[in-house]
């Protein structure tokens, strides 16, 4: 799939609100432990996101049966499942609000990949409402074909079989909106205590990793996360001290380096002993950030590594600004 990353898109003339969705998208992830095998196992045998050399689906029943149980294990570290739909319901509300705020009546919904509501279910229910039109946001900010045109793909997928009516735009990247920047710079504010100083810490830029057979292929991805991680570094008067790195890699496929547990590994060489990491990918607080970022790099970090103070900033989840981001996007794709 390829998108347009500097010319806006052009809706049909005529359309009302009332008339559009905007549809929310990401992955999701399980509710409860019971959801753990059934999203592994949409998320591993798609060909979109993960190529394994050869038999997709024995690659995909081994990488399950390997991991079931530790990825079990660690939802149950965040309580169960992943709040990563009360997190994307909130932040639907909170777009709601927003655009009726500018005087815009849309509606907004979520759509998972992997997790309901599914892109089957998403279609369905915007075919009952009657919209013509669907207005594609990605809370991805940063455009990847592992996510934003993997979202993408499997709606219009969907809506072929479904509802081939419905008309499809898809929203801009935002990663370098105003309000998208701010939100991250107070986040990374709120880490700290009163009378300490933001130059006391190094300042590690988390991102979701992706295979580099993308990236091989011209993915934007990892300039695009270079671009936000620059507008922050900048707002936050940060010269030096700083660097991006790339979790969450699995199975038998290449992936793009340098990774978050090396390069805390590294620090540590360099004796660094402060260190604040910023999820810069992610706009929820779901299972990369609460158990990955938060619980497995900071026991690395602290039994291994030698860190007197490892720290991890909140995702945006509502923050004002974030959402005002989001409402900017969608009225710039109405304009």
């Amino acid at each position: 799939m390829i998108v347009d990353l500097q010319l806006p898109p052009v809706l049909p003339s005529g359309l009302r609100d009332e008339d559009m969705v905007v549809v929310l998208m990401n992955m999701g992830g399980p509710q409860d432990i019971t959801g753990v095998e059934p999203f592994l196992r949409r998320l591993f045998n798609d060909r979109l996101i993960i190529r394994f050399p050869f038999a997709q689906s024995l690659f995909a029943d081994l990488l399950i049966r390997s991991r079931l149980k530790s990825v079990q294990h660690r939802y149950g570290l965040i309580g169960g499942g992943s709040p990563i739909l009360k997190s994307s319901l909130a932040q639907a509300d909170a777009l709601r609000v927003e655009l009726k705020k500018r005087g815009r009546g849309l509606e907004a919904q979520l759509a998972f990949n992997y997790s309901e509501p599914l892109p089957e279910r998403a279609i369905t229910v915007i075919k009952e409402k009657k919209k013509k039109h669907a207005l594609l946001l990605s809370l991805y900010p940063h455009f990847s074909k592992s996510t934003t045109a993997s979202n993408i793909f499997y709606l219009k997928e969907a809506a072929k079989k479904i509802y081939p009516e419905l008309q499809f735009t898809t929203c801009l990247p935002y990663h370098l909106y105003e309000g998208y920047l701010q939100a991250f710079a107070d986040r990374i504010r709120e880490t700290l205590r009163p009378g300490e100083r933001l130059d006391d810490f190094y300042l590690l830029f988390s991102a979701h990793g992706t295979p580099v057979y993308f990236l091989q292929e011209g993915d934007p991805y990892t300039f695009l996360i270079s671009q936000t991680v620059a507008g922050l570094v900048q707002r936050l008067g940060r010269r030096h001290r700083w660097a991006i790195a790339y979790q969450s890699d699995v199975g038998p496929i290449q992936w793009i380096k340098p990774t978050t547990p090396g390069t805390l590994e590294e620090l540590s060489r360099q004796g660094v002993r402060k260190v604040i990491v910023v999820p810069v990918a992610f706009v929820s607080d779901h299972i990369e950030t609460l158990c990955e970022i938060d619980i497995e790099y900071r026991e690395l970090a602290q039994k291994e590594f030698g860190f007197t103070d490892y720290r991890m900033s909140k995702a945006l989840e509502c923050h004002p600004g974030f959402i005002a981001a989001l409402a900017d996007c969608v009225e710039r794709s109405l304009c």
